[in-house]
């Protein structure tokens, strides 16, 4: 019966091409931005290389305040603040120190002008990302601690300085400083925003950024993350670092540092939460699930409309088959079964459509531009398999209703199509 059913349906949408066509685009079109917002917000919340644990990430980014009696500072914190009150937490499993800076490289004897994203951060780094070193290792805690020059680089800065990725032991310049490569990495999509740069080295080697700082040496450049050992230890880690702040300030005269929302989830930043500020759950349903529903409500209203119309050129047909025993039951799932075929044919169409709308559209959709994408960043089955549920909900709301409503006319009144007679 159901192979019946399929060879009907394909021949309906022969025979009604301009329907079909109308029905299917709807649902493609309307399917297809779905999954783009789900697709941006699975961007910016998933796992993916070197992100593969961000369940259990926290982030104090742009997010601390320094206050003092003549004045405050908003911005990024000390070296010495991120010893204090974040290598000093017992509970995270890894916690690391960052500073980003836009600058040139050079190699020996070649002047180089280029500008590459210099990530100063610490050996914590490499605990909670999951690189893929293509050749060579990080640079140790004890090369850290000593200051020694060393420098991860990815794949890509290693092509463009030498040819190859066979760079470890060789030099690169910054800041006129001659760093040695100890490291090669695979390359990282700037969506991996945390985790992204160009070249790694440990921030102890630069004197900048440990020497210039503000509010007794309270405010600086640096941001930081953590990684829990359990997404269940996120209020305990905030309660932590709150006693590690109290103790702080009371080794300062006057100034006094707080962290804001800080530290927020990879989750609340996909929501529009930064440190500063923190978006409520409720507040970013109303605002994105308004939009998701009126999205819903179009594909849903098309085909409630295009399928009423073609159930009502069948009621002469649904008469003479009542007229032959046919239930309402089978008469309903007949017509289900039918349309089921043109939705998922547009559901389909707007999953691939959504494939390739997301990469037309990543420069403003996504928060950095050139952003990479990888199969692992988009392809999550369980997003496609609701898009294929949903499918079927439109299937069963626009083609069931007015199947329902048809089937249980009186067989005369089909017979006439509607028709009154004549007195």
């Amino acid at each position: 019966m159901l192979k019946h059913y399929l060879k009907q349906s394909l021949q309906m949408l022969k025979e009604n091409r301009l329907v079909s066509v109308i029905s299917i685009s709807g649902t493609a079109i309307s399917i297809a931005m779905i999954m783009v917002i789900v697709l941006v917000f699975q961007i910016q919340c998933a796992s993916y290389y070197p992100e593969n644990h961000r369940d259990r990430m926290m982030y104090v980014d742009s997010g601390t305040e320094v206050q003092t009696s003549s004045g405050w500072n908003r911005g990024n914190m000390s070296p010495e603040a991120v010893k204090e009150c974040f290598y000093s937490l017992q509970l995270p499993e890894a916690v690391s120190g960052y500073a980003v800076q836009l600058k040139p490289l050079s190699i020996p004897g070649k002047r180089m002008y280029k500008g590459y994203q210099i990530k100063y951060t610490d050996p914590g780094f490499w605990k909670i990302f999951s690189f893929r070193f293509l050749a060579g290792k990080p640079f140790t805690q004890a090369d850290f601690d000593s200051a020694i020059p060393l420098a991860v680089v990815s794949e890509s800065v290693a092509r463009k300085l030498y040819g190859t990725t066979d760079v470890v032991g060789k030099t690169v310049i910054l800041d006129l400083a001659n760093y040695t490569i100890c490291g090669v990495v695979k390359e990282v999509s700037r969506a991996a925003d945390t985790a992204f740069g160009d070249v790694w080295v440990p921030y102890t080697t630069d004197w900048f950024l440990m020497n210039n700082t503000g509010h007794e040496n309270m405010a600086g450049w640096f941001s930081t993350c953590l990684l829990a050992k359990d997404s269940r230890d996120f209020d305990a880690i905030r309660q932590e670092l709150l006693k590690q702040v109290e103790r702080y300030n009371g080794m300062k005269r006057d100034a006094k540092i707080n962290f804001f929302e800080n530290p927020i989830t990879r989750f609340d930043i996909a929501i529009g939460s930064i440190g500063q500020r923190k978006v409520a759950l409720k507040d970013y349903l109303l605002e994105t699930g308004g939009l998701l529903l009126f999205l819903l409500l179009v594909p849903a209203l098309n085909l409630l409309g295009v399928t009423q119309s073609a159930v009502q050129k069948r009621r002469a047909e649904m008469g003479v088959r009542k007229a032959f025993g046919a239930t309402s039951g089978v008469l309903v799932r007949q017509v289900l079964y039918e349309n089921s075929v043109i939705t998922l044919i547009g559901g389909l169409a707007g999953l691939v459509l959504s494939l390739l709308f997301l990469p037309i559209c990543k420069d403003f959709l996504l928060q950095s531009r050139d952003t990479s994408l990888s199969g692992d960043m988009i392809f999550q089955p369980a997003v496609f398999l609701l898009a294929l549920l949903f499918s079927l909900l439109l299937n069963l709301l626009s083609a069931g209703l007015p199947a329902m409503r048809i089937a249980r006319q009186k067989i005369v009144t089909s017979l006439k199509d509607g028709e009154e007679f004549n007195r």
